[in-house]
């Protein structure tokens, strides 16, 4: 098998909408980790909860988290490559966004930071193990520079985030739109592909030699940076036509036959185009996340 090194993304890919493993990935994961292939995550979550999903799943790489803008070692965490935003224009996205009234977090060296707390906040800062941190004025945060800004919201509020942060900040910053209610702004060198490139250029492992599986607009430049990009589930079609292969038969069956696929060496329908189809999407297994 020429591939030895495979990128996975997490939510709706190898777990659930109520982030559980789906059923058969981590057997999957095992089989390609016994031919000697390295696995990496590659996921929006921060480094807590992906270790903890890395340890569940035997992944011992450095892992891919914050949508790319963070690879940390798992289990000892040690720091790979981090592109966190400038603090000029973290305090502008910061106080565009308190501008609009919308509930916003400052993801700084691990932590969360918030002018407000919700209850929300504290359920998922105590499930995930990460510390959450009440402040004054985010702008003035003096523990570093935020690896992500994130908002969270109605819809109506997240679109306008949206806008107003691609219209003050332009080429400056990636927004990821996770979901309606929920967006993530990160520094323009990060993302999943810019991420998986350095982490194989450090592993001295070619392009050719890449595998991407995922199946969200987050996962596209890592789905097209990689020699094979694979998309599983019900993921739209900017994302379908990213893929080298799309297998859409459910994402719990789809990611279990990637793999399959992978290791005895054949291709969905024996076509390799972008955007080839191994059967159906199912409806109802969409990509969910588990954002503060």
């Amino acid at each position: 098998m020429k591939y030895r090194l495979i990128a996975i993304d997490l939510d709706g890919t190898v777990l659930d909408g109520d982030g559980f493993i789906f059923p058969g990935a981590k057997e999957a994961i095992r089989d390609v980790l016994a031919r000697g292939i390295t696995v990496t995550l590659a996921t929006g979550r921060m480094y807590q909860p992906s270790n903890r999903f890395a340890e569940e799943l035997n992944v011992s790489a450095p892992l891919i988290c914050y949508q790319g803008a963070l690879i940390r070692q798992s289990g000892n965490g040690d720091v790979w490559w981090h592109k966190p935003l400038p603090l000029p224009v973290a305090r502008k996205v910061i106080a565009g966004i308190r501008r609009l009234g919308v509930h916003q977090y400052a993801y700084v060296n691990g932590a969360i930071y918030v002018e407000q707390v919700r209850d929300e906040d504290r359920r998922y800062a105590r499930r995930n193990g990460v510390e959450l941190h009440l402040v004054d004025d985010l702008t003035t945060l003096h523990h570093g520079r935020p690896t992500e800004i994130a908002a969270r919201g109605q819809p109506e509020d997240i679109d306008r985030v949206v806008a107003l942060v691609r219209d003050c900040c332009g080429s400056e910053v990636i927004v990821n739109k996770i979901h309606n209610s929920f967006c993530e702004i990160a520094d323009a060198e990060s993302g999943k592909g810019n991420a998986l490139e350095h982490l194989a250029t450090r592993l001295a492992i070619p392009r050719s030699q890449v595998v991407a599986i995922g199946d969200s607009p987050n996962d596209i430049s890592m789905l097209r940076w990689a020699g094979l990009g694979i998309v599983v589930g019900d993921g739209p079609a900017e994302v379908r036509a990213a893929a080298d292969w799309v297998i859409g038969d459910g994402a719990q069956d789809s990611f279990c036959e990637a793999i399959a696929r992978l290791l005895d060496g054949s291709t969905p329908a024996g076509d390799t185009t972008p955007g080839s189809l191994c059967g159906e999407p199912r409806p109802g297994l969409r990509r969910s996340v588990e954002p503060p």
